[in-house]
């Protein structure tokens, strides 16, 4: 099952691309700490609340355009690290970008919700920096 979203966002492609890269930035719009090495290969670990840590490995590293990451949660068994995958696209759109988030593999139709609204709830915390 999938989750996909869209977000316009009032800034660049370079600028919206930076706040997925940067741990620094990362941590602005999703998650209290945030450890990122953006290569092909390379690993994150997002603490998202104090509670909840998702891990996994950057697929595809494509500045400023697409990023895809293996995603999962520690402790889970049923979205387990590498068992699902996400892909961001960033597209200009006008004097900003439009964000497309697709999470694939989700095991049911709860962690698509689930999964869904987390996104969408993220993707505004990131377009409310830039407006």
């Amino acid at each position: 099952m999938e989750a996909l979203i869209e977000q316009r966002i009032a800034a660049s492609v370079t600028t919206v691309f930076s706040y997925l890269v940067d741990p620094t930035k990362f941590v602005q719009w999703m998650g209290v700490s945030a450890e990122i090495d953006p290569r092909p290969g390379g690993a994150f670990r997002l603490d998202v609340d104090g509670q909840h840590i998702a891990v996994g490995q950057y697929e595809v590293v494509e500045p400023p355009h697409r990023l895809v990451v293996t995603w999962g949660w520690e402790g889970d068994a049923e979205v387990a690290p590498g068992s699902t995958t996400v892909e961001i696209t960033l597209t200009p759109d006008g004097s900003g970008t439009l964000l497309r988030l697709r999470h694939s593999g989700l095991p049911n139709e709860q962690q698509r919700a689930l999964h869904q609204e987390g996104w969408r709830l993220y993707a505004r915390n990131l377009a409310g920096l830039m407006a």
